[in-house]
């Protein structure tokens, strides 16, 4: 927020939704279509979208079992008929709870796992699609144009700026220099997803903290190519319990799809205390229990990935809207933790935040009075009835695991509350206790762990499998405040937790070349994988999760 809008070029539109998620996409579209109901042609009101990757569906990850409940109402029903693309409805669902060599599968579903009506998507694919319903309609996409920075009028917001792009390690201008845009725009729309770096700054400057902070989960997903008959299309397994201690919340998922192929994934909540587990390596444990091991014997690894899930849900949502903007899907905590479902809601949030862009436009007011109107149309939807009844469940757990599923029931029975009806939560790593405290206590994820290259990979492999590249002769989009703390402070009080929680091996503590005795922080940033792990569980939040200039990052089209 420190760049001079005017020393740009500049281009003007009348809406500028940040991410080409479910929610930025839907937005466009239903906003585009409320504005033909009114006689208005793409020409007389302009939407555009930027997306931080060089193609619409590359940074997006999902596991996903997708409610149809928002995408009914985004198509009037029609969505299938229209070409969305779908792997294979839900047949079958099943629990269970795993110790680290059997399986004790739950006699009833819970109801919050509960998936009959639901699909087995690639959200990838899905935001690829949607990408093509918005352009019908008029609606700009702008691929590969990372949002930069916000431009401000005090606490107004009047639109991004751009990445410049052409930039060596240094910070000086290469032969490709070409300085960012300044979209100025009535309206601005933040869906940037799980902890989105423009959401981020905004919240902190204008105070827009939700009642408790926001807090997450990493999830690790992999896609396998299975021998045939091993799972059918449309199967769904979740599982709890090992290999993760009773203390930390997390659990691990199988769809089927089609072609024999398997989507497989590892949520490990990050309010755990142990600065030695790494969450990684607890999925990676996962797939040597029997259940996971005899599915995937025989198989081919195929892809693979990793992001923050937003776990807070109603009382970590920030303020939804002010002076020329709006937030809605995953940046603004519409993901609904307990039933494993982000799509329906994503989509929802962001019909509604067109609707009230409609209005604002029709009446030329874009004030934060007149915004509200998103909050208001909120308040009184299905998706604040279905957050609101669980807005203490994920607090519940931060008791443990069977602590948190008693209190997760009476909480369901009684409305959602037990007696105070905000259940407070901390900052993720806020819990994270200092290894002087642990004493001689083993690691929460056991013994040093070694893949074996087939069935569990390491941190490496699995940035291949993402397809992850960025330009090496560039600022590194991950900036550390102060390098001296990693050396010293939290090597010493925390063994460099970074070295862990990282899922792509981005943070290397090494040799420091003057001084053989001591160690300095290397970061390889094109290992990045966009999951910003890093920017929550920083015990010291030095760590800052910035857009890269060059559109890279993972590319987990299918996914």
């Amino acid at each position: 927020m420190t760049s001079n809008p005017d020393d740009r070029d500049r281009l003007d539109v009348d809406v500028l939704i940040v991410g080409a998620g479910p929610a930025g996409l839907s937005c466009a579209i239903h906003l585009a279509r409320l504005l033909k109901t009114q006689g208005k042609s793409p020409e007389e009101r302009s939407i555009a979208v930027i997306e931080k990757a060089a193609e619409v569906g590359q940074h997006i990850l999902s596991g996903a079992v997708m409610d149809p409940k928002g995408i009914d109402e985004l198509f009037q029903g029609r969505w299938k008929e229209e070409g969305c693309p779908i792997e294979a409805p839900v047949k079958s669902d099943a629990v269970y709870f795993l110790t680290p060599a059997n399986k004790i599968r739950f006699p009833v579903v819970p109801p919050t796992l509960r998936n009959h009506g639901g699909w087995v998507v690639s959200l990838s694919r899905v935001a690829r699609w949607l990408k093509e319903k918005a352009e019908e309609l008029g609606v700009t996409i702008c691929e590969g144009f990372p949002g930069r920075e916000l431009i401000l009028e005090g606490e107004k917001v009047a639109g991004a700026i751009t990445a410049d792009k052409g930039i060596d390690r240094q910070g000086r201008p290469k032969a490709s220099f070409a300085p960012g845009t300044a979209i100025h725009a009535k309206v601005t729309v933040l869906c940037e997803g799980s902890r989105g770096s423009l959401t981020k700054q905004l919240v902190e400057r204008l105070n827009l903290h939700g009642p408790n902070p926001q807090i997450y989960g990493t999830g690790i997903k992999e896609v396998w190519e299975l021998p045939e008959g091993r799972i059918e299309p449309g199967e769904v397994i979740h599982t709890a319990g090992w290999p993760l201690p009773s203390s930390c919340y997390g659990g691990g998922w199988i769809y089927g799809m089609p072609g024999g192929r398997a989507s497989i994934g590892f949520v490990s909540a990050l309010d755990y205390r142990d600065p030695r587990f790494d969450p990684f390596e607890a999925m990676q444990r996962w797939k040597t229990h029997p259940l996971l091991r005899s599915l995937l014997a025989g198989g081919k690894l195929l892809l693979a990935g990793a992001k923050t899930v937003p776990e807070g849900g109603y009382w970590s949502q920030p303020r939804l809207y002010g002076d020329g903007f709006l937030i809605a899907g995953d940046g603004a905590s519409f993901l609904n933790a307990l039933r494993l479902k982000g799509i329906h809601t994503a989509i929802k949030s962001g019909m509604l935040a067109a609707e009230a862009i409609a209005q604002a436009l029709a009446r030329d007011r874009f004030d934060r009075e007149m915004l509200s109107e998103y909050d208001r149309l909120y308040r009184r939807s299905w998706v604040h009835e279905e957050l609101w009844r669980m807005r203490n469940l994920r607090q519940a757990f931060q008791s443990g695991f069977f602590q948190g599923m008693a209190r997760a029931g009476l909480m369901m029975a009684l409305g959602g509350k037990i007696l105070a009806d905000r259940v407070p939560a901390r900052p993720d790593a806020e819990h994270m206790m200092k290894t002087s405290k642990l004493g001689a206590a083993p690691a929460a994820d056991g013994a040093s762990f070694r893949p074996d290259g087939v069935l569990t990979i390491d941190k490496l492999a699995s940035v291949y499998h993402a397809g992850s590249i960025h330009e090496e002769d560039q600022p590194s989009h991950l900036v550390v405040s102060d390098l001296t703390i990693c050396a010293t402070r939290c090597r010493e009080e925390y063994g460099n937790p970074c070295e862990r929680f990282c899922p792509a091996k981005v943070y290397e503590l090494v040799e420091a070349p003057e001084n053989p005795a001591a160690r300095k922080l290397h970061i390889n940033h094109s290992n990045c994988v966009h999951c910003k792990t890093c920017d929550i569980m920083d015990p010291y939040g030095i760590i800052t999760w910035t857009v890269p200039a060059d559109a890279g990052g993972p590319k987990y089209l299918g996914m």
